[in-house]
């Protein structure tokens, strides 16, 4: 399929989800996703650093799914649509005290090390070595399932971009699972 802009991945995501809803509830990904309807974003906005890293301190933004075990709903890992809402995570946040709700993929390596994921640690070693000025008050996690970029895009992102102005990061590290 050509890429699309958002408004007509819209139009050709309802017919997409009828015709491969029996797909996504199987979890036969190769076929559901074989006529997805992928819209692609042509207007990558570049933001070039506004000071030094070693003077910045960074968020990381995780599509991992993780979130605040017993104080934040797991995503909705299950839904065939996905999960297109976010969760903040408190740097003191330790292992320990998030777990994973996004079930797209194999979690050996981030149950080995969150850090695969997640790299508050590595983060905080270059902080020490002074290379960051450290780490940000929070981080972002989104699931990365979500058939509903259009979703993502028009109210996920506002109302995450809004929540960061009492307390914006200088950069923010994404790692994409």
């Amino acid at each position: 399929m050509d890429a699309m802009d958002l408004k007509t991945f819209e139009e050709a995501y309802p017919p997409w989800l009828e015709k491969r809803r029996g797909d996504l509830e199987a979890a036969d990904w190769k076929a559901a996703f074989s006529d997805y309807p992928f819209p692609v974003n042509v207007e990558t906005p570049w933001t070039p650093l506004a000071k030094p890293l070693n003077g910045s301190r960074v968020m990381v933004l995780t599509t991992a799914g993780l979130y605040l075990k017993g104080k934040q709903p797991p995503f909705r890992a299950e839904d065939i649509e996905g999960d297109w809402t976010y969760r903040e995570l408190p740097d003191a946040a330790g292992a320990e005290d998030l777990a994973i709700a996004h079930t797209h993929y194999p979690h050996d390596a981030a149950n080995q090390d969150l850090n695969a994921v997640y790299p508050l640690d590595r983060l905080r070693e270059l902080a020490a070595e002074g290379v960051i000025a450290g780490t940000a008050s929070r981080h972002l996690s989104i699931s990365g399932y979500c058939t509903r970029p259009d979703l993502l895009v028009r109210e996920t992102i506002p109302e995450l971009l809004r929540s960061l102005e009492t307390d914006p990061p200088d950069v923010v590290l994404h790692i994409p699972v």
